[in-house]
Formats: C-alpha cells, structure tokens, sequence
C-alpha cells in the first residue's frame, strides 16, 4: 500500500495545507494518507470511489473526508474531474474554532472519516446546484492564492478553507437513511465542543444522543477509541493549549474557560499531560 505523504504537495511545514485539481482519466491507484486528512469535491463526472474492499459510485456534487490509515482509490472514471484539500488536523485547532459546535461539521469531517476507515464509507453531503455554484466559486479563489502565493496569501487561503469548512458543515443533510450512531454521536459531539467549559456527565450527553448511557459509552469507544470521560478531557486540555498559544489570558481565565474551576490542578494536569519541563511549567505560571 502507498503512502502518499502531505510533502509531495507542500514543503512547508508551518503551514500544513495543499489544495489542487485533479483530472482522472484512469483509475487512481489505492494509497493511505500519511497524517493528513483529506476533503473530497467532485467537480465533475463520476468514478467508483474505492474504500479499503468495497466500492461506490461519487459523482458531481458529492463532498466527502478521507481521513489518515484509510486505503482508498477511484476507478472506471467518466470525464471524472475532483479538487483536493489537504490538511493536518492542527490546521483546524484554533481556539475560537466555534463551527465545532454543529452536527454537521462533526459528522463530515469527525464521524464519516472514522466510518469510512471502518469500510463503511457513505457520502451524506451531495450538493445541489446552487449549493454546488457557491462552492465552486470559493475553492477556485482558494486555489489560486494557494497557486499565486502573493503576499498575505496564507490568511486569505486559511480564512477561505475556513469559509468553506463552515459552509459545508451547515450543508450537511441529516436525512431518514442517516445511520443512527452518526447521527447520535454528532448530537453529542456538538454539545461537548459547545459546553466544553460547564460540567458535563456521561448520562447527559447520552440522552442527547438519543441513546441508552450503555449503548452510548459503547458507540462512544468503538468510534473514538476511548471513553466519553478521556474525550472531554483531551478536548479540554487541547483547548487550554491552544488558548495559552494564541491569547494572553491567563492561566486561571484559561482555566475556567476550559472547565477547571481550580487553576493549580488545571496546571498540574496540562503538565502531565503535555509533559512539560520544570522550565516550560514555572513559564507558564508566570503568566500574569
């Protein structure tokens, strides 16, 4: 199996982005992603997505996210034309990331990679035209700062992929064929990212999914690979990273809007966690 690193598209690492178009006219050999998640759109035509052993027909409209350890390829194109984007998922850890906080964007670009890696892929964003025109417009401007490179490039590529990030995760159609896990989890998810900072049971955010608190914690770790408790955790302290990155704040404001209350166990668990030396750690609790 190819392992198709994000470096054949961009050497820069301080900004792990690439976009481009892609034209198929034969079929696109399986390969994994090393690191990287991937946004599909179909720009044009048709082509059997392969996922792992099964098959599926995309065409014009389809939108789906191709996550890292995924094998997957295309054949039997038809005029089959696609734009790309590549992204690591800390291009998207921002702290004021709020678009996290819908169903729809946890279950295009959380719920559907963690499915499609399970061979159960399933596009549920197919956009109309209309949608489709809005969507076109926006990418091409993408790819050509992307291509242009002139200066400030860099925000106007972010702050569109940003745009469209938003766009998509509004679009997203929860329709009667949904797959219930998908569905109850995004719910849930949603909630989490929205109320990251107020105290949050297990029994609360499994009757906001719809199911049972047993039939929750195991859809919870067959998808995630952990428990809803570990999760909420991790969330919280990528948060805090985050907010201690990109802001001035300090570390008990921090605190609090991460759902620690005490600021002195705050700071020793981002310590653990975050494995910081006694210098990075006295840094910390200096800030003001």
């Amino acid at each position: 199996m190819f392992l198709m690193p994000l470096e054949l598209f961009t050497q820069d690492d301080s900004f792990p982005f690439a976009v481009q178009y892609g034209g198929h006219d034969k079929n696109v050999y399986m390969h994994e992603h090393d690191r990287y998640s991937e946004l599909v759109i179909v720009l044009d035509g048709s082509a059997d997505h392969l996922v792992d052993t099964d098959s599926y027909r995309v065409r014009q409209g389809d939108v789906f996210v191709i996550g890292e350890g995924t094998a997957h390829g295309f054949t039997e194109p038809e005029h089959f034309r696609i734009c790309n984007i590549m992204f690591r998922k800390s291009f998207l850890d921002l702290p004021d990331f709020d678009i996290a906080e819908s169903p729809g964007f946890q279950a295009l670009f959380v719920l559907e990679p963690h499915c499609t890696q399970q061979s159960r892929f399933r596009s549920r964003l197919r956009l109309s035209g209309e949608e489709f025109a809005e969507v076109r417009v926006l990418i091409d401007r993408m790819v050509t700062e992307f291509k242009g490179m002139q200066p400030g490039w860099k925000t106007m590529v972010r702050a569109q992929f940003l745009q469209l990030v938003g766009i998509l995760s509004r679009l997203y159609r929860f329709d009667t064929q949904e797959p219930e896990d998908v569905l109850g989890l995004a719910r849930a998810i949603a909630y989490i990212e929205a109320h990251v900072s107020e105290p949050i049971t297990v029994p609360q955010i499994a009757a906001i999914s719809h199911y049972s608190e047993r039939q929750f914690n195991r859809l919870f770790r067959q998808t995630f690979e952990c428990s809803p408790g570990v999760y909420i955790a991790d969330l919280r302290l990528r948060s805090a990273r985050s907010l201690l990155t990109a802001t001035d704040l300090s570390v008990s404001e921090i605190a609090g809007m991460c759902g620690y209350p005490d600021s002195s166990y705050f700071s020793r668990i981002f310590k653990k966690h975050h494995r910081l030396t006694p210098t990075q750690y006295r840094a910390m609790q200096k800030r003001p």
